[in-house]
Formats: structure tokens, sequence, C-alpha cells
């Protein structure tokens, strides 16, 4: 496989998109924002991708995390339509529209019924890595974690991942050979998360 190459436009990226998260960390926990933007760019890198998506891979939560239309419009003029364009498609809003948790995600489950296959690439990988972290974390700190996650319950989290699951299998042509060994991860945590969440008496909580 040909690595991608990555120039100054991917710097510029990173740099952007560290001093945007800046001391901000992963909701409840000590890990800075920025690391998972990282994780996330690295396993979209894995597939071998343009330069552009791995900068949308880096970028992918800026909007939605109270970046909202400016920041977008900026990550336009400085990046250019292509890598906006993918930045957009991964937000679940733009601007707050006061839907709920459940809502929001309902919403981007139709949407990726027709994402483009480079933003499903991103979001497979976005959402790999916070099932992964979902299940270290349950590993390290047991029932106490399913507490407050943006979803409610344990059963709306696992019913929108579970959904994910069901989705990029359904669109697995699309993700391309090289993301199926990311997709059987993805799957194989997610499986975790129910099993391992299966005795616990509390709504299941998270920063993902």
């Amino acid at each position: 496989m040909t690595g991608t190459p990555l120039g100054p436009r991917f710097h510029a990226a990173l740099v952007y998109a560290s001093a945007f998260f800046g001391d901000r960390r992963r909701g409840n926990t000590h890990v800075p924002a920025i690391a998972h933007a990282m994780a996330v760019c690295a396993l979209v890198l894995d597939l071998s991708p343009t330069e552009d998506e791995a900068i949308a891979a880096l970028l992918h939560d800026v909007v939605e995390d109270h970046g909202g239309r400016p920041e977008l419009e900026r990550i336009r003029t400085d990046w250019g339509d292509v890598v906006a364009d993918l930045v957009e498609e991964l937000s679940d809003e733009v601007e707050p529209s006061g839907r709920s948790w459940m809502e929001l995600k309902a919403a981007a489950l139709d949407r990726m019924v027709t994402e483009s296959p480079a933003a499903l690439r991103i979001a497979l990988a976005d959402k790999s890595d916070n099932a992964c972290t979902l299940v270290r974390a349950y590993d390290a700190e047991g029932p106490a974690l399913m507490t407050s996650h943006a979803a409610g319950s344990r059963d709306a989290l696992l019913w929108y991942y579970e959904a994910l699951v069901e989705l990029f299998e359904q669109r697995r042509p699309d993700l391309g050979t090289e993301a199926w060994p990311l997709l059987r991860e993805f799957s194989t945590a997610v499986a975790l998360l129910r099993e391992r969440s299966a005795a616990a008496p509390h709504p299941l909580g998270s920063s993902t």
C-alpha cells in the first residue's frame, strides 16, 4: 500500500486543530480532545486516502463542537471545498438546533445512507475509535462509567452503535476493501460493548 503524501496543508490543519481544541479534554477523561482527532486521522491514513480525507478526518469534530458555520467557512477558505464539504457531511449539525440526541443521531443515520464514500470512511474511523474507547473505559471503570452519556441510556447508545454496524455493512462496497478490516474491528468493539454493559445497573455514559 502506498502511503498518503502529507504536505504543508496537512501540517497547517494539525496546528489549527490543536489550537481549536486547546486545553479541552475528552468528556469524563483526562485525555486531550485533540487525541481523538489524531486517532481518527491515523485510522483514515491506514486506508491510504487522499490528503483531503486526512485533513477532514483531523477536523471532523470542529464544526459540531461549538465551531459552527464560522469555522466551516474558515475551513473552506483555508483547505478548500472538498475538505469543507466532507466536514459538513460528518457534522450532526452546523448550528445548534435544539434537537435531542436521539433526533440528531436518527437524522445522521438517514444521511449516511447516501453519504459520500470518503465521508463514510472517516465516519467509520470516528465511530470505531469511539467504540473502542468506550470498551476500554468500561474495562477500567466498570458500571460507574454508565452514568452520563448524552444518549441517556444504555439501550439508546447500543441502538445507535448497532445501527451504525448495520449501515456500514450495507455500504461495505462503498467503503472499499481496505476499510473492511476496520469494519470488523468496529463490529467486534460494538459487540464487546453490549457484552460488557449487559449487567450494568445504570444508564450508559461516556463522552463519545
